[in-house]
């Protein structure tokens, strides 16, 4: 759903702006298609030579979905973080202390902009736009925005959305960028996966309620700057494991901050001897916050490479190029 620097945006998924009801969409009939063939199926209906008719009843009712998708875009989102609800996206995230910061400390965290937002937007029309052709192609899709909800102990609770069922497989859609498609349409892995999808999924896979259960899970990627498709299996997390994980976040949120570690050490920058920050936590809004006692102090120094902008904990040598200050 969403790209690479999207990723911790609007947790719990993508539920309906006002809880309006999810539009009926109708199935194709007499037609059985593979997920696996779902890139080619798409690309046929949308072939110039391919005589297709469109169903317009199906059509309008994604079109509606995305209506809510362009109005949930508008609405203001600051509402603190309750201890009690865990988000799923939050048992794909490892680092404890950026969840300690979102329950204890949320006013440190980096606002969402405009531009930013309308970046996740068109990520969760491209999901749409995707269901809609594998429908079209004759895929079946059901349970869109399910709700997965599971009650870990009296106190506390995991709640998400899924994008969907196809075929039986239970997805996950992820638009990114050509640079993102490229690592993982032949499959993500957990040393690929800087962003906790797979844990994410696992929750869904594990936890849903959905009869008959889903045959497994699986990613749905889309390069949203080449129009490539691909849909890849992936192996998830047990039951067991994600349990443990979640309650690993629960007790974190109740130390102080100084006791909760932080889930990512400092990467060297080539032979500089500059060290900067990973993956994972570059696209953390609450970097500035976490990190303010690098540079002897002074917090995080960002510089602006070609590549875009990096964030250094330790600069020992000055880059040749333009520091971002605030």
């Amino acid at each position: 759903m969403n790209d690479e620097r999207s990723a911790p945006l609007l947790e719990g998924g993508a539920a309906s702006l006002v809880d309006a009801p999810t539009p009926t969409r109708q199935m194709n009939s007499g037609i059985h298609r593979n997920i696996h063939q779902l890139s080619k199926d798409v690309y046929h209906v949308l072939d110039a030579t391919t005589d297709h008719t469109a169903d317009t009843q199906l059509a309008a009712g994604y079109a509606m979905h995305i209506g809510g998708e362009l109005a949930k875009a508008t609405v203001k989102r600051d509402t603190p973080r309750q201890k009690g609800k865990l988000w799923a996206s939050d048992i794909g995230k490892r680092c404890l202390r950026q969840h300690w910061y979102n329950f204890n400390e949320p006013q440190y965290g980096a606002k969402l902009n405009g531009y930013t937002k309308f970046k996740f937007l068109y990520g969760n029309i491209l999901e749409e736009a995707v269901l809609y052709f594998a429908e079209e192609a004759g895929h079946t899709v059901t349970h869109p925005q399910h709700m997965v909800e599971h009650t870990l102990n009296e106190d506390w609770t995991i709640r998400g959305r899924i994008d969907g069922v196809v075929d039986g497989h239970l997805i996950d859609v992820k638009s990114t960028s050509s640079f993102g498609y490229k690592r993982y349409k032949d499959g993500i892995t957990h040393a690929t996966d800087s962003f906790g999808y797979i844990w994410q999924l696992g929750y869904y896979t594990q936890f849903n309620t959905i009869d008959p259960v889903p045959k497994d899970g699986g990613f749905i990627w889309i390069d949203k700057q080449n129009g490539h498709i691909k849909y890849t299996p992936v192996a998830l997390p047990n039951r067991d494991a994600i349990i443990i994980r979640a309650t690993n976040i629960i007790q974190a949120v109740d130390k102080s901050e100084g006791d909760v570690v932080r889930g990512y050490c400092p990467e060297p920058y080539g032979k500089s001897g500059n060290e900067k920050l990973p993956i994972g936590c570059a696209y953390c809004n609450f970097k500035q916050r976490c990190w303010r006692d690098s540079n002897g102090g002074k917090g995080l120094r960002t510089f602006l490479y070609q590549q875009g902008p990096i964030d250094f904990t330790e600069v020992k040598r000055e880059p040749k190029c333009l520091e971002i200050t605030t």
